[in-house]
């Protein structure tokens, strides 16, 4: 089976600065999300930084879909990945963009360029709205088999469960 990211920007009200996350998040929310994230983060070996103030992904993304125009999309995304979630570096920031970039083996000028002309922002919107018409309001949100949604963090075994039903509906087919 094939993945395919796709971008969704979250909070594009968010402003190009930021904004505190108790601003967009209520406190018992952000407790309750942040615990579960965690644990679910550290059973699979992952490292999760805190991030006291919520970013504008627009700049992140746009990165993304450029270095996705140059055939470096899997590079970039763990870059962006290693530097938010490990490092907990804002990757709305362009200096750190242009790291993230270098790391990936992306032209960090020709990113730049793009990412300030919003190359990239119908694309945005449009995947964002085509998202919302599916009733997708969250991330991470996986669509599988373009049959099943699965919205938000989940165990591992929510998606084994998925897969169950897939198997049990092709051999249902084949029939």
């Amino acid at each position: 089976m094939a993945v395919e990211w796709v971008p969704y920007e979250l909070h594009p009200e968010i402003p190009k600065e930021g904004v505190p996350r108790e601003a967009v998040l209520p406190a018992a929310y952000r407790q309750r999300a942040e615990a579960g994230m965690r644990q679910m983060a550290q059973e699979a070996g992952l490292r999760m930084a805190s991030h006291e103030r919520l970013i504008n992904s627009r700049p992140a993304l746009q990165a993304a879909e450029f270095a996705r125009s140059v055939g470096r999309y899997d590079a970039m995304h763990t870059e962006l990945f290693r530097a938010y979630w490990d490092t907990g570096e804002d990757v709305s920031s362009i200096p750190v963009l242009r790291e993230v970039a270098a790391r990936a083996g992306v032209d960090p000028d020709a990113m730049e360029a793009a990412v300030n002309a919003d190359t990239y922002g119908d694309y945005l919107d449009a995947r964002r709205q085509e998202a919302e018409d599916l009733m997708i309001t969250g991330i991470p949100a996986h669509v599988i088999a373009d049959r099943y949604l699965v919205m938000g963090a989940q165990p591992y075994d929510v998606f084994e469960r998925v897969m169950a039903r897939l198997n049990v509906a092709k051999r249902s087919e084949a029939r």
